[in-house]
């Protein structure tokens, strides 16, 4: 429920303060002290849209605050967990306007944007009056009061299981043909390519050991040489390395008596003997299969370049291009596949949107009988409530949509989470008038009563906190008034309930009550909210009966007024 609200610079709002209680909180006041004020600057801490002309003259910007009690409210808690906004027991809404035309809103000290504040707004207030954020004139909303009054959220909930899983085949098929449109587009180049790379018959490394060859063919006269040369390095006749190497160790092995360094060198030297010898073997080994071949070199060269032109295109190595094969063959053999699972997926989602069908059809069929209830319901309701002659219709009817997903008797209708319905209330405000859609006839007044019909039918479903309601006093009076009381009473026993009005018989049925009164000091006007006790309440319900003078009689009628409440509130 709202708990308390704080409106500063606010049209002829300077700095009000107001802690509102549970049930019913009565506002009243003469025409023009600024109650409706109060009503615009909640609309407006709710994401409603304002105007600059809003923020008092003097002033830079105007500033609302208001806190909520959340504690027994999950779907709000959830609703901002996803807006990534903690929330505990309390909630505060805060927004300002700027005189300059911007505009700032905060939950809970988090700034969030306007639209934000206003979805949020939507779990905690309905507005009844001349304002826009009156949820009665949202389409939506219709169909939430009709499938409420039904008990129909579990069929609904069933219907957007079932659209969610047809969605999602939905995704998946328009995937997998938009992939296979892609791929053949490129088919043909695929199977170009790895036919190219599969003709080569590439084997890892393969351009590594060419280029080693190719590096030996192409230097083989300059390596016979070096071969050579070291030959008579090893093996000259005269002095070559190999005894010299073999004497050095000999005169190493004689000092090696005198001397344990001189000795342990010898033994590491005997390692260089035979590493020598090795390497002359090696030499002489790698000299006689050494061999000049043109045709091998050309050979490779051609190979090389190739697998160059390959890389080129492919991948920076072999490995690269054997890696890119086999993503065409990948591509090329799930092309093969594709007819198989978009058959499959296409079976599976008309078995699907024929279960979402079924569905849609049953909770129409639901909604329309329960439509006919409603009305009968709604209409005693109105007629108690001062609108005898008002004829009221919930209408339901398919939308036409060539692209909708659902065929009925050859034609094609919308159909999404909530169903094929499309669900809009209509009233005729008098006897032989034409029905017309709710939000394009209805006056304030009337819209806050029918809503007022609304809520009371649908009280204890409806999970909404708190409800204002102003101008609902309209065209009524006397008995009806005493009605509408009575209804707004019994309503704010599950829902807190803020009700600006001007007739004794409503404001003799609250449980708190506050007068607006406006004054001015300094040449500047005030607008103030002041909580009444109860001496004072029964003072502004005489003067609401009676005008200014208020005699004692009058006093008398008001404290009946009020304890004829009391006892139909028991």
């Amino acid at each position: 429920m709202l708990k308390y609200l704080q409106v500063q610079n606010f049209a002829l709002a300077e700095d009000l303060r107001i802690e509102f209680q549970p049930g019913l909180n009565i506002l009243t006041g003469e025409t023009g002290t600024g109650k409706s004020i109060l009503v615009g600057a909640i609309a407006a801490v709710l994401g409603g849209r304002v105007f600059t002309e809003v923020v008092r003259t003097g002033f830079e910007s105007a500033n609302i605050v208001a806190i909520f009690e959340t504690s027994k409210l999950k779907s709000i808690k959830d609703h901002l967990k996803k807006s990534g906004i903690n929330s505990g027991d309390e909630l505060i809404l805060k927004r300002e306007i700027s005189v300059k035309g911007s505009t700032r809103a905060y939950i809970n000290d988090s700034p969030v944007t306007v639209g934000t504040l206003a979805t949020t707004g939507d779990f905690l207030v309905d507005v009844h009056g001349q304002h826009e954020h009156q949820s009665l004139l949202k389409q939506e909303v219709h169909r939430y009061f009709l499938d409420a009054f039904g008990q129909l959220h579990p069929l609904l909930s069933e219907l957007k299981n079932s659209f969610e899983k047809l969605k999602k085949i939905q995704t998946e098929l328009e995937s997998l043909q938009s992939r296979q449109e892609e791929l053949s587009e490129k088919l043909e180049l695929y199977r170009f390519q790895l036919n190219e790379i599969d003709k080569a018959q590439l084997t890892p490394a393969e351009d590594v050991k060419l280029e080693e060859e190719r590096k030996i063919l192409a230097n083989s006269e300059k390596i016979f040489e070096l071969c050579n040369q070291l030959d008579q390095i090893f093996n000259d006749s005269n002095a070559n390395l190999n005894s010299l190497i073999g004497e050095a160790n000999h005169r190493l092995r004689d000092l090696g008596q005198y001397s344990e360094e001189l000795n342990k060198l010898h033994r590491e030297f005997e390692s260089a003997k035979i590493i020598v010898a090795e390497t002359t073997r090696t030499v002489e080994e790698f000299r006689n299969n050494l061999e000049f071949d043109p045709a091998r070199l050309e050979e490779i060269e051609g190979r090389l370049n190739h697998l160059n032109i390959l890389k080129k295109k492919y991948g920076s190595s072999i490995e690269e291009v054997l890696e890119y094969r086999e993503k065409l063959h990948q591509e090329v053999s799930s092309h093969d596949n594709f007819e198989f699972e978009i058959g499959n997926l296409r079976r599976q989602y008309q078995t699907a949107l024929d279960e979402y069908k079924n569905l849609a059809l049953r909770l129409s069929e639901r909604r329309h009988e329960v439509a006919k209830k409603l009305e009968i319901e709604v209409q005693e309701q109105l007629n108690r409530l001062g609108m005898p002659g008002t004829k009221f219709e919930a209408r339901l009817q398919f939308q036409p949509d060539d692209n909708g997903i659902v065929l009925i008797d050859g034609g094609r209708f919308f159909g999404d989470k909530n169903g094929i319905d499309i669900i809009e209330f209509y009233i005729s405000p008098n006897p032989g008038e034409d029905f017309k859609p709710l939000n394009k006839i209805a006056s304030g007044g009337e819209i806050s009563r029918i809503m007022l019909a609304l809520k009371s039918i649908l009280a204890e479903i409806d999970q909404i906190p708190t409800l204002i309601f102003d101008e609902i006093d309209l065209g009524v009076s006397g008995r009806i008034a005493q009605a509408v009381g009575r209804s707004m009473a019994n309503l704010s026993k599950l829902h807190q309930i803020l009700c600006i009005t001007h007739l004794p018989q409503i404001a003799s049925q609250g449980t708190t009550h506050f007068t607006v009164e406006k004054h001015t000091k300094d040449k500047r006007t005030y607008t103030k909210v002041i909580g009444l006790n109860e001496d004072e309440r029964v003072d502004e319900i005489a003067r609401l009966i009676g005008g200014k003078h208020i005699s004692e009689s009058v006093r008398q009628s008001a404290r009946q007024l009020i304890e004829e409440g009391k006892v139909l509130e028991t």
